[in-house]
C-alpha cells in the first residue's frame, strides 16, 4: 500500500476540527474545571505570595481561555494588549484577541511571618532583642504581583520599625511589663503607615520574646531584692508602730470609758437630784395653783350666795310691794264701795258714771303695771338663776381640768422619774 502524505488543506481541516470539537465539549461542558485543572502545574508561590507568570493554553481559534483560581489565591491575568484583569477563587472563561494570556497567582490567605531575633542598643546603650510575628493578608492581588519580594520588604520594615522603638526607650522601658504591648503598638503602626508595603493589609503584630542584657537584669533584681527587703523591714517597723499606737488608743480608749462611766453617774445623780426638786416645785407650784384655785371657787360661791341673798331680798320687796299695791286695789275696792253709796246717797246717775268709769280705768292702769312688774320680777329671776347656773357650772368645769392637769402632770413626772431609773440601771 502507499501511504499518501498530508497536505496543506488536510492540515487545515484537522486543526479547524478539533477547535470545533473543542468549543463544542466545552458547550456542552464535557470539559470541566477539575479536567482543565489537572493540567495546571502545581502552584509554586515564587516570591512568597505570588506565583511566576504562566502562559495560559488558548482553545476556540485562540478566541477563548481558561482559569481555576483554588479557594484562597487570586488570579491576575494579564491580556493581549497590556489590559489586566483580577479572579477570585473559582473557575472563570476569558475571551480575548489572539496573543499570548498570562496568568499569576496571588496567595490571598492571611498569614502570619515571625521576624527575629532584631537587635539593637537602647537608649541607655544595653543591648535589646526582639522577636516579633507580624499578621499580614495580601490587600491588592496586582500589586502584589508586581512586588518581586514582598516578604522581605515586610521583615526589613519590620526591623527598621523595632529598631527605632529600641533607640527610643531605655533597657527598664523595654524589658518591662508595658514593653511587650507597646513594642507591638509601635511596629504595627509604622508597618501600616509603611509606604514600601502597599498592597499589603497589615493586621496585627505581637511580641513574641524579648531579651535584655543579663548584668543589667542581674543589677535590677538585686535592686529589686534590696528595694523589697527594705521595703519588708520598713513595714515590720510600720507595723510595730501601728500595734503600739493600737495599744495606746485602746489604753485611751478604756480611760475615756471610765471617765464617761464616772461623768455619766455624776451627771445622773445630779439629774436625780434635780428631778426631785423639780418634781417638789412643782407639786408647791400645783398647790399653790389648787389654793389659788379654791380660794377662787370660795370666792364665787360667796359671791352667788350674795347674789343668791340679793335676788331673795329683791324678791321679798317684791312680795311687799305686791302686797302693797294689792292693799292698795283693796283699799281702792273699798273706797269705790264707799264712792259708790256715797254717789247713789248723794250724787245723781250721770255722777255715778264718771265716778264708776274713772274708777274701772284707774283700777285698768294698776292691773296692768301690776301684771307689767310680774313679768319683768320673772324675767329677772329667771336671768338671776340661769347665769348662776352657768357660772356654777363654768367653776365645775375649770376645777375638773385643773384636777385632771395635776393628775397628768403626776403621771408624767413618775413616768419620766421611772424612764430615767430604768435607764440608768
Amino acid at each position: 500500500m502507499q501511504t499518501r502524505e498530508p497536505t496543506i488543506a488536510t492540515t487545515v481541516r484537522e486543526v479547524v476540527a478539533e477547535a470545533v470539537n473543542d468549543g463544542l465539549a466545552v458547550v456542552n461542558g464535557a470539559i470541566t474545571a477539575e479536567t482543565m485543572a489537572q493540567t495546571l502545574p502545581v502552584l509554586h508561590f515564587a516570591t512568597g505570595l505570588a506565583t511566576a507568570p504562566q502562559q495560559l493554553p488558548r482553545q476556540l481559534l485562540g478566541l477563548m481561555a481558561q482559569v481555576v483560581v483554588p479557594p484562597g489565591t487570586w488570579a491576575v491575568i494579564y491580556l493581549p494588549g497590556g489590559a489586566t484583569r483580577t479572579f477570585t477563587a473559582g473557575s472563570h472563561t476569558i475571551w480575548a484577541p489572539p496573543g499570548p494570556v498570562l496568568a499569576q497567582w496571588v496567595d490571598a490567605r492571611r498569614r502570619q511571618v515571625q521576624i527575629g531575633p532584631i537587635e539593637g542598643w537602647s537608649a541607655d546603650k544595653w543591648p535589646i532583642r526582639l522577636w516579633l510575628a507580624i499578621e499580614l493578608a495580601v490587600h491588592d492581588p496586582l500589586l502584589i504581583a508586581l512586588h518581586r519580594e514582598p516578604l522581605a520588604a515586610v521583615s526589613a520594615a519590620t526591623r527598621a520599625a523595632a529598631h527605632v522603638f529600641i533607640e527610643q526607650h531605655s533597657h527598664a522601658e523595654l524589658t518591662g511589663a508595658q514593653g511587650i504591648d507597646e513594642a507591638a503598638r509601635f511596629v504595627c503602626a509604622r508597618l501600616q503607615a509603611d509606604p514600601t508595603l502597599a498592597g499589603l493589609e497589615i493586621i496585627g503584630v505581637q511580641t513574641l520574646d524579648r531579651q535584655g542584657d543579663e548584668r543589667h537584669t542581674e543589677a535590677a533584681m538585686a535592686a529589686t531584692i534590696a528595694a523589697a527587703q527594705i521595703d519588708e523591714e520598713r513595714r515590720v517597723a510600720e507595723a510595730r508602730h501601728r500595734a503600739r499606737l493600737h495599744a495606746l488608743a485602746a489604753q485611751t480608749v478604756e480611760l475615756d470609758h471610765e471617765h464617761r462611766l464616772r461623768m455619766q453617774m455624776r451627771a445622773a445623780e445630779a439629774r436625780e437630784q434635780l428631778l426631785a426638786q423639780h418634781a417638789e416645785v412643782q407639786r408647791a407650784t400645783l398647790a399653790a395653783q389648787l389654793d389659788l384655785i379654791n380660794a377662787q371657787i370660795r370666792a364665787q360661791v360667796a359671791e352667788i350666795a350674795h347674789e343668791e341673798q340679793v335676788w331673795q331680798s329683791e324678791q321679798a320687796r317684791f312680795q311687799q310691794e305686791w302686797e302693797r299695791l294689792q292693799q292698795q286695789l283693796l283699799e281702792s275696792h273699798r273706797t269705790d264701795q264707799a264712792l259708790r253709796l256715797l254717789a247713789a246717797q248723794h250724787e245723781s246717775e250721770r255722777i255715778a258714771g264718771e265716778v264708776t268709769l274713772g274708777v274701772e280705768e284707774r283700777r285698768g292702769a294698776q292691773l296692768q303695771a301690776l301684771v307689767e312688774l310680774q313679768q319683768q320680777l320673772e324675767d329677772r329671776r329667771l336671768a338671776r338663776a340661769q347665769a348662776a347656773a352657768e357660772r356654777r357650772e363654768h367653776h365645775e368645769r375649770v376645777l375638773l381640768e385643773l384636777r385632771l392637769r395635776h393628775e397628768q402632770l403626776v403621771a408624767d413626772q413618775m413616768a419620766r422619774l421611772g424612764n430615767w431609773q430604768l435607764a440608768e440601771r
